[in-house]
């Protein structure tokens, strides 16, 4: 237990450190960050949109979505603050705090967790405008979707705040298995030991 709790701890200060420094950086990379999420939704608005109503933009680290009232003016419609896609930074920190990693398997995996939260990030900014449209009525809604708005809203809200954790787990589920393996050794056996006096196929799955 004595061993549990020392490591766990480590793992929360390491993740407690690396999300005071990178926190401050955020300030300075949200204008980037934010006009390459509204960069890569213009053209999705456009693939989903009939009408092509959206107009999508980037403001000092802001997005706002307008929408088109005729072929001269536009109107505000929604817009998400600064921190709207901040997920960005506790995920980087819950890699590098993450046990049993060497440097460059850490590099890969925070690598490949930061793209597939940049496209979940699309994806939700995308899908969360269009299910605005259709909860106020600017937009032709079937009867199921009338029927299911809301739950919609709440399913792709509850997958938007889960899915940062849901990225690192999946990424980092191997070192988590070498973790609790090397936990379960007795002290001064090296872990692959165990492992060799494992059962045949109890590693599977």
């Amino acid at each position: 237990m004595n061993r549990l709790m020392r490591r766990v701890g480590r793992f929360f200060l390491l993740f407690a450190l690396a999300l005071a420094v990178l926190t401050p950086l955020w300030g300075l990379a949200v204008p980037y960050y934010g006009g390459w999420v509204v960069g890569v939704a213009r053209p999705l608005f456009h693939a989903v949109e009939r009408a092509d109503v959206t107009v999508v933009d980037a403001r000092a680290g802001e997005v706002w979505i307008l929408r088109r009232l005729d072929e001269q003016r536009v109107t505000p419609f929604l817009y998400f603050d600064r921190y709207t896609f901040f997920a960005l930074i506790p995920l980087v920190a819950l890699f590098l705090a993450t046990p049993g990693l060497g440097v460059w398997r850490r590099a890969i995996r925070a690598l490949v967790g930061v793209v597939a939260l940049f496209v979940l990030q699309v994806g939700y900014l995308v899908v969360a405008v269009e299910l605005a449209y259709a909860a106020a009525g600017l937009s032709a809604a079937g009867a199921f979707l009338s029927a299911t708005l809301e739950g919609w809203q709440v399913l792709v809200r509850v997958l938007w705040e889960a899915g940062p954790v849901l990225i690192w787990v999946a990424l980092s589920a191997c070192a988590w298995r070498r973790f609790w393996r090397d936990l379960r050794a007795p002290i001064g056996v090296p872990a692959d030991r165990v492992r060799e006096a494992a059962p045949a196929g109890s590693e599977r799955g």
